[in-house]
Parts: C-alpha cells; sequence; structure tokens
C-alpha cells in the first residue's frame, strides 16, 4: 500500500508540475479566444513593426463606447509606431484622450504627434502618429504637413522622421481621396523626391489608407508613376485590408534602400482584429471598416544613410 501511495503522490506532482509549465508557456494560449494576441505584443530583440491604422471616423462618439476605445487601445499596443488616420474632432480632443487609455494598460508607454486638421471640405481629418517610447524616438521638430501648393492632396501627407536603434527613417503618412485615388498615388513620388531631397535620409515609408483597389485604383495597372520608378509595395494586391470587402485598400509603401536592408522580408501583413480577438461581425465593424496593416524592420542594422 505505501508503495502505492508513493506512486500515485509522484504521479500528481509530475502532473501538476506540468500543468504549471504548460500554463506559464502560453500552451494552452489557444484554448482561449484570441490567445496570446489579447496581450500587447512588444518587440523582441532588434525588430521593430510599423503600422497603419485607418479608424473609421474617430471622435468623440467612438471614446464614448468603452469597449471599443479599450479594444482599440490594445490593437495599438501590438506596434512600435502606428499612423492614425480619420481623426474626426474639432475639439482636438480625441488624440489626448486615446493616448490615456493606452497609457493606462499594463506595459511600455506611447507617445504621439499629430497634425492640423485637413480637407478641403467641412469635415476634415488629423492624422497622429503614436509610438512606443521605449522602443522609438520621435526626432524632435521633424513633423510637418506637406506644403500642397498645387492642391494635389485633399489630405495632403503628414511627415515625420523617428529612429530605432541603428535605423532612422521618415514615415509619409496619407489617406487619399477615394475618387482621386490614382492620381494622389501618382503624386506621391513627388513627396518622396521632396523628403529625400531634404537631407541624406533615403529610408522612407508611405503608408495609410490609400484607396489603392475597387473601382478607386487598378491595383493591377503598372501604369501608375508610384508602380513604375522602383517603389516597393510590400503590402502585396492579395491582401484584405478591410472589414467589409475583401479590398487591398491599405498600403505600405517604401524606397529601394529600406526594402533592401532593414525591411524585414515577407513581415509585411494585416492585424485582423477580428479573428485574432474573436470578435462578431457587428463589433468589429463597431470598431473600423480598416485592419490595421504594418511591416517589421531590422533596427541592428549599420545605418545606411
Amino acid at each position: 500500500m505505501k508503495k502505492k501511495n508513493s506512486t500515485a503522490s509522484i504521479i500528481i506532482v509530475i502532473l501538476f508540475a506540468s500543468a504549471f509549465y504548460a500554463y506559464n508557456s502560453g500552451v494552452f494560449d489557444n484554448l482561449i479566444p484570441g490567445g496570446n494576441d489579447n496581450v500587447p505584443q512588444q518587440p523582441t530583440g532588434n525588430v521593430i513593426k510599423v503600422a497603419a491604422f485607418n479608424i473609421q471616423i474617430f471622435g468623440q462618439s467612438k471614446l464614448g463606447k468603452t469597449h471599443v476605445v479599450d479594444t482599440l487601445a490594445q490593437i495599438v499596443r501590438n506596434f512600435d509606431v502606428v499612423l492614425v488616420q480619420e481623426i474626426r474632432d474639432s475639439s482636438d480632443t480625441t488624440a489626448p484622450t486615446f493616448l490615456n487609455v493606452i497609457n493606462s494598460m499594463d506595459g511600455q508607454k506611447y507617445a504621439y504627434i499629430e497634425s492640423e486638421r485637413l480637407g478641403r471640405s467641412s469635415s476634415k481629418e488629423a492624422y497622429a502618429y503614436f509610438y512606443n517610447t521605449e522602443t522609438v524616438q520621435y526626432l524632435a521638430d521633424s513633423a510637418f504637413v506637406y506644403n500642397d501648393s498645387n492642391d494635389v492632396f485633399e489630405r495632403e501627407p503628414y511627415i515625420a522622421s523617428f529612429k530605432s536603434g541603428n535605423f532612422d527613417f521618415t514615415l509619409v503618412g496619407i489617406h487619399t481621396k477615394p475618387d482621386d485615388a490614382y492620381n494622389e498615388i501618382g503624386n506621391l513620388t513627388v513627396v518622396f523626391n521632396y523628403v529625400e531631397n531634404q537631407g541624406p535620409e533615403k529610408d522612407v515609408i508611405a503608408l495609410g489608407d490609400f484607396n489603392a483597389d475597387g473601382s478607386y485604383f487598378d491595383e493591377d495597372s503598372t501604369s501608375n508613376p508610384l508602380k513604375t520608378q522602383g517603389y516597393y509595395w510590400v503590402i502585396g494586391n492579395s491582401f484584405d485590408t478591410t472589414t467589409k470587402t475583401d479590398y487591398t485598400y491599405d498600403r505600405v509603401i517604401m524606397t529601394g534602400c529600406t526594402y533592401s536592408s532593414e525591411y524585414i522580408a515577407g513581415s509585411d501583413n494585416v492585424y485582423n482584429f477580428q479573428n485574432i480577438y474573436g470578435l462578431n461581425q457587428t463589433f468589429t465593424e463597431s470598431i473600423s471598416d480598416h485592419f490595421p496593416i504594418y511591416a517589421e524592420f531590422n533596427t541592428s542594422m549599420p545605418d545606411d544613410d
């Protein structure tokens, strides 16, 4: 009897130890809706994630929906830099309020920079870059709205420079006017050239809701200047970047300098929060009609510009 009791005790100890290890190592995470993706994913090693997210009509009304804004904050915390588009708030309080929600969660702290409200109509939008202050440094006084003297863009690109490790880079954020997407996308070559001519920095990345699909833009055509002059579209035509359709409206486009060095090949992706968090369609659409898009970059490579 003693031998049997001893054997049973050993088995219990082994089972307990195995369960403890499985719980702490994340083995059971896939049994929980969302798994590890419900926890803010911090970058590992010398890699950062740069994202763009069109948060549909982002203003006081959406901020008043606690579950929605908490989910939005959770989404943003998965990235090191996020271009947020479609901030519609004449009081200019949406971005700072959202930052407070982001920073109320456990983990690393974020900051933001924001453009003025832009657009030809009364329905104006601001851009904002939210960034992880422990992995990314905003280069002071680098942010500006592109001087669109020819009035090409409905909402002029918002440009800012950042640094992470050895990787310094400039982001060109844009939300194109759908009915003029072809023209605005083509004229981004002018913006790229302008940024590159401002100094030695050659790591330039354009990102945002380009409306680059559907009836607005022939994604398979090579006639657009931005698709024929050596720029790299790392969010390819096969991605579904919207919550209601299967279009690839959102894009990340970069110069050859970045593509050949810091960009991690194949890292481009769509953050499908509906599948990751196990959300129903109604709640998904209350968050946005777009999913975030992102790409990853190596910050330990020697600076190449």
